[in-house]
């Protein structure tokens, strides 16, 4: 059975908590995670217990007794939604199946639109994801840079400015020019799409601009234990090598340093790979679409 988590469910969520399971959901914040500790345990079931607009939780029941919890928080609009934990009790990772499957028609599914999991690409969860409906749309590969390599400053040698709420659009530019149609057709085709599909991570965000026109976007995480950046740049860009360096300068003696980089900027790889990063992980991203998107009529011209 599979239903939303409920405060009576304390008790035995604990028992499931204390068999270690496994944890096959990863997250942009958390890549560099072991995955489920015990350390988690009181921010977990803050997480879990409350729910509403940001965060909902769902467990499989078997046999009277949590077998599987999957831990889910929206993006930054209401109809697009991440699968941030799959805690799977050992034994029972079978369970994932029905768990992944039941998200579809939990509470009657109307508060989600899209899913959307990252998962390691080794994980045994892939192959029961992809039966429960999930497609796979892009890979990502992790970098790691272990030493405390850094540049001299911190000063930018391309100029770049913190983003701001007018460059939304911009953004959304940029991305349509960098990624391909196979991933804007489930990240977003339109810009309202895009927007609701986005991560709600706190990072530093800045942007480089050229005429009016965003040509580079900087993500960077320094918070917890990740220090992480992305950087999606435009086709041809000739600025990315300073930019990783920019990345390195900002978070400059406080290794590790993590890159996640989509498949479709390998520019962005090769530039690492000469910095003496290391790819440490591979990840799928799949999404679910759980509502059918209508079409609004529009006007067309009209054939000879």
């Amino acid at each position: 059975m599979i239903r939303s988590l409920r405060l009576g469910d304390v008790a035995t969520l604990l028992l499931f908590l204390g068999k270690s399971p496994s944890d096959e959901a990863r997250v942009r914040g958390r890549l560099n995670d072991r995955g489920w500790e015990l350390a988690l345990l009181f921010p977990l079931l803050k997480d879990c217990l409350v729910s509403g607009d940001t965060g909902r939780s769902f467990v499989c029941f078997q046999r009277g007794a949590i077998r599987g919890l999957a831990c889910l928080r929206s993006c930054r609009g209401p109809s697009a939604w991440e699968i941030e934990r799959l805690l799977l009790a050992p034994g029972y990772e079978g369970c994932s199946l029905d768990l992944l499957e039941g998200l579809g028609s939990a509470d009657g599914a109307a508060w989600a639109g899209r899913l959307f999991l990252r998962l390691h690409s080794s994980s045994p969860a892939v192959d029961t994801a992809k039966q429960a409906g999930f497609s796979h749309y892009l890979t990502e590969s992790l970098y790691h840079l272990g030493g405390q390599k850094q540049a001299e400053s911190p000063e930018p040698s391309v100029a770049l400015r913190p983003k701001s709420s007018a460059d939304e659009y911009r953004l959304f530019r940029l991305y349509t020019a960098a990624a391909p149609l196979q991933v804007r057709s489930v990240e977003g085709m339109t810009f309202d799409e895009w927007c609701q599909g986005r991560d709600r991570g706190a990072v530093r965000e800045l942007v480089l601009e050229d005429g009016g026109e965003v040509t580079a976007w900087l993500r960077i995480r320094a918070d917890g234990k990740a220090r992480q950046f992305d950087i999606v740049a435009g086709p041809g860009s000739t600025d990315v090598s300073l930019l990783v360096d920019y990345c390195l300068a900002v978070l400059g003696g406080r290794s590790p340093v993590y890159c996640l980089v989509p498949e479709f900027q390998p520019q962005l790889r090769s530039i690492l790979e000469e910095q003496d990063f290391h790819q440490v992980a591979e990840y799928y991203c799949l999404s679910k679409e759980l509502v059918a998107r209508v079409r609004e009529p529009q006007l067309v011209p009209l054939s000879a």
